[in-house]
This record gives structure tokens, sequence and C-alpha cells, in this order.
């Protein structure tokens, strides 16, 4: 069966499924890592012997200065996606209805802040893959949870722009069918 017989909204919507389930588990993460960080703020690093005053970047590299800084993007991210996804389902078509251009705008703006958000914790997560690479066997001491939040942060910047560029087509073809004519 072509694409074009499915319509825009029967792509969008498991997409947008996907993507709210996504961002809920990314909010988790990041939550539980802004949580850790918090809690373990002023312990004693290992060789300093003396408890140091809280601050990401008072730590022993700026590798865990960007460990905060991932699970505090992520956690942006994650609300803004889950408050796009929650337009998005409230403006695309309740009880089957279909998508109005009104909703469609909506959820495309939304989903374009939503997917700036995510481009933005996506940056820091390369970094955060980069240096822990760099590090070797220490790399390997991120524990599973950051993998994780790495890992989700990754696949939703490129499901959340796919998405984000399914609506936007939704809204191009809404204002002027399948083709849009050049403005003279």
């Amino acid at each position: 069966m072509a694409l074009e017989h499915l319509g825009r909204r029967n792509v969008a919507g498991p997409l947008l499924l996907l993507n709210l389930l996504m961002y809920v588990f990314l909010l988790g993460f990041a939550g539980w890592a802004l949580n850790s960080s918090i809690k373990n703020a002023g312990a004693d690093v290992v060789g300093w012997g003396e408890q140091q005053p809280w601050s990401p970047y008072y730590r022993q590299s700026a590798w865990l200065a960007s460990r905060f800084h991932l699970a505090t993007f992520a956690a942006l991210a994650g609300a803004l996606g889950v408050a796009a996804k929650a337009s998005a389902a409230y403006h695309g078509g309740r009880s089957g209805a279909s998508w109005r251009p009104q909703g469609l705008a909506a959820a495309a703006s939304l989903g374009t802040a939503a997917w700036a958000a995510t481009a933005l914790a996506f940056g820091v997560a390369c970094r955060e893959i980069h240096d822990a690479a760099a590090a070797g066997a220490a790399g390997a001491a991120r524990g599973w949870r950051m993998r994780a939040l790495e890992g989700l942060t990754v696949t939703l910047a490129f499901t959340q722009l796919l998405y984000v560029l399914l609506l936007h087509a939704a809204v191009a073809g809404e204002r002027c069918g399948l083709a849009c004519a050049a403005d003279a």
C-alpha cells in the first residue's frame, strides 16, 4: 500500500503515541539523574578528603558537569514533549474526527518547540557519549540509567523531527492541497 493512501493522520498517530511514551520515560530518567546529582551534592569526592560546596562545576571534571546539564535539558525536553503530545492528542481530532487547521497549527508549533528543546538535550547527550568514550574503562561506570537517558534523547531527537515534519506537511497540505504554488 502506498504511503499516500494511508493519510497523514494514520502515519502521525502512532508516531505521536510512540513519542509520548518515550518522552514519559525520558522524564523519569531525567528526574532520576537530577535527584541523584542533588542527593550526592557536596559528597566527599575521592582523593579530596573534605566536603565540597554543591556546584556542578566544582566536581572532578567537566564530564560530571555535563551529566547535570544533560539531566536538566532532558527534563526540559521531556516536559515540553509531553505537553506537545497532550496538545496534539487534544487538538488532533477527538472521537475520531479529522485534524482541523487550528489544531494542526497548534500541534505543529508546540511540536517544533519540543523538538528544539530535544535538540538541545541531544547536543549535550552527544557530548556525554563522546566524553564517556574518551574516558575508556572509566566511562563504563556511568550506569544503565545514564546510558538509557542518552539513548532516549538521541532517539527522540530524530523521531520528534520526523513527527514535526509530518505535521508541517499536513499544515501545508491543508492550506494549499498537494502542492503549494510559488508565491508571486
